[in-house]
């Protein structure tokens, strides 16, 4: 492709191109990160276009043979199924436009190019429920406008074509921060434009020289540069809290009607990228529940993800260089995960053939009213893989190092796909640390760990703690009905069978292996509360001070009668918090039960060396 004149561009030459301009897109993502300040200042974008462009690059590599119409409509579905945020999503709905305008021809020359261009920036720009000139859609349409410009007064040479296009992208980008205040502000470019033109740059490389760029093995730091002011990063992340995104497919699907009601909601930043049997769904809001359900109306969801964006612009004011991950199965409380930045990836559950992300797309009060409503068991399975690798990709890409700490391995998967997913990214940098526990207990654990990683402990100084403590951080659970637990497998029948029949409460507590085993029976239906609370009295030691964690399911009014009980009963108590447990936990331990972490407390400062 350097020879002097290009007149045509056939399947091989097109998936050159783009697999060079997705290198050039990768190796600047930490940089594009850096100048993310719009639609929220998350630092995502470099990372979200990644993600984008490598479900394209997959499709490309799989195509090793077929017609151009074919590889576009590969490109573009494979874009609209691994879309990430919101440039993601118009970038997706970019390729889906140019796959449409160019069904008809087996190889491009510059006409078609320059019509299949003008046609991709319109489909983008109306996948976007507010347009907001001087971001990507801006540059996206700039440079199509100079394709067609240039082809109607004859031009007909790609090369060239393209090498005025770009410079006319290139100037488009430099004006960005004329048309939108806060890039001003802050003195920077549009991140997602600012990926598209890196796209572009990385296409001309190949152009000019013929040689495909490699593409990065690590994030790469990107260029030298413009830096985001600290005063537009310290700023508030946005109206809405959850970034939501989800894939829905069906057929024919009413894409119109869904932006309609997606539309209605309190939310911002939509995009509808797709369309016909495939669309992919990017929205802010503070309720992503009901999206997927409104989603759900129009066909079946996959890929639901709800990203914190509070919490990923408080890496912005990150304590220390480590940061805390978990999922959702440990019971912790909200306004200390507020606090301490601590990350939550959520396990998933199902009614039959609904998905669920725990405590995010369905709260504790609307799982039990599903529950009794259903005539469906209701499933829990652990986060995919690529969950926890957006994750760590994110907090990696800050500069920070992770520890995950993960409900017990002989309890759930979950550990497994985090190991999965930080051996994908940056297994020097990321500890995936198996609590042997889970619910309060496990919270417990992530908690003081997230306070040694505030006070500035190192990763493996907090590890070698945590395996020192193991065994201080207790689980307890009355479980009133114990046939949930035999049917998820976490408790074995013959536990139940006896409960029934001779109208036993049994109390679970976390084993040294990291199982829930018998602790004991409380014998009738009276006062079972109080004398659960007196066992657990026996068990604290009056010399020490506790934490204390208390999660219940869908009872509240116990949880409260035992917060109580312990709190009179017991002279120290450094920190006790209520909380509804994880729905996640709710599908095994059924209605009704009451689960308690205990710790002797000791701060940070006291276990250093």
């Amino acid at each position: 492709m350097a020879s002097s004149t290009i007149t045509h561009i056939d399947a091989p030459r097109l998936s050159q191109a783009l697999l060079s301009g997705i290198a050039n897109v990768l190796s600047r993502r930490d940089y594009i990160n850096s100048i993310n300040v719009f639609p929220v200042a998350d630092s995502d974008t470099g990372t979200n276009l990644a993600f984008t462009l490598a479900s394209v690059r997959g499709a490309i590599e799989q195509h090793r043979q077929g017609s151009l119409p074919e590889l576009l409509d590969q490109i573009a579905d494979a874009a609209i199924s691994g879309a990430r945020g919101n440039s993601g999503a118009i970038m997706a709905q970019y390729f889906q436009g140019l796959s449409d305008s160019s069904r008809e021809f087996q190889v491009l020359d510059a006409k078609r190019l320059a019509t299949a261009s003008t046609a991709a920036a319109r489909s983008a720009w109306g996948a976007m429920s507010q347009p907001v000139p001087g971001t990507l859609p801006t540059v996206l349409e700039d440079f199509a406008d100079e394709l067609a410009r240039l082809t109607e007064q004859g031009m007909a040479d790609i090369r060239e074509l393209f090498q005025l296009g770009l410079k006319r992208a290139r100037k488009s980008l430099a004006a960005t921060p004329d048309q939108l205040p806060v890039l001003r502000e802050a003195g920077v470019v549009d991140a997602g434009a600012q990926g598209f033109v890196d796209f572009l740059e990385g296409i001309w490389r190949y152009m000019r020289s013929g040689k495909l760029l490699p593409m990065p093995k690590g994030s790469g730091s990107g260029a030298i540069g413009q830096s985001t002011s600290a005063a537009a990063l310290a700023e508030a992340p946005g109206e809405h809290r959850y970034c939501t995104e989800c894939l829905i497919e069906g057929q024919a699907l009413d894409v119109a009607g869904l932006r309609s009601r997606l539309e209605a909601l309190p939310a911002s930043s939509l995009v509808v990228a797709g369309g016909g049997r495939r669309a992919r769904i990017h929205i802010h809001t503070d309720a992503p529940g009901d999206v997927f359900r409104i989603c759900n109306e129009f066909g079946e969801i996959r890929q639901q993800k709800a990203d914190d964006m509070s919490r990923q612009h408080g890496l912005m004011n990150q304590h220390g260089r480590v940061a805390i991950v978990t999922d959702s199965a440990a019971d912790l409380p909200a306004e200390e995960v507020d606090r301490l930045g601590i990350h939550v990836v959520p396990v998933r559950l199902n009614f039959g053939d609904e998905e669920y992300l725990d405590k995010l797309s369905i709260s504790p009060a609307d799982f039990y009213r599903k529950l009794a409503d259903s005539q469906v068991t209701p499933r829990t399975s652990q986060p995919p893989p690529i969950d926890f690798q957006r994750q760590f990709e994110l907090l990696t890409s800050h500069g920070l190092e992770v520890l995950a700490i993960q409900i017990s391995g002989q309890l759930s998967g979950t550990r497994q796909a985090a190991e999965t997913a930080a051996r994908r990214v940056d297994p020097e940098r990321i500890e995936v640390f198996d609590s042997l526990n889970g619910a309060c207990g496990q919270g417990l654990m992530v908690l003081w760990a997230a306070e040694a990683a505030a006070r500035g402990w190192e990763r493996l100084a907090i590890v070698r703690r945590l395996e020192e403590m193991r065994d201080e951080f207790a689980t307890y659970a009355l479980v009133r009905d114990l046939s949930w637990g035999v049917r998820g497998g976490r408790i074995k029948p013959w536990m139940e069978t006896v409960s029934r029949r001779l109208a036993l409460q049994l109390v679970l507590a976390r084993t040294t292996q990291g199982t829930l085993g018998p602790k004991g029976v409380i014998a009738g239906r009276g006062n079972v509360v109080q004398r659960f609370g007196r066992r657990l009295l026996k068990t604290m030691r009056s010399d020490l001070s506790y934490r204390i964690v208390i999660s219940h399911t869908n009872a509240l009014d116990d949880a409260r009668l035992l917060r109580d009980q312990l709190l009179a009963a017991h002279p120290r108590v450094d920190g006790c918090w209520l909380e509804d447990a994880s729905p996640a936990i709710g599908v095994h331990a059924g209605p009704g039960s009451l689960l308690v972490g205990l710790q002797p407390w000791s701060p940070p400062e006291d276990r250093r060396a």
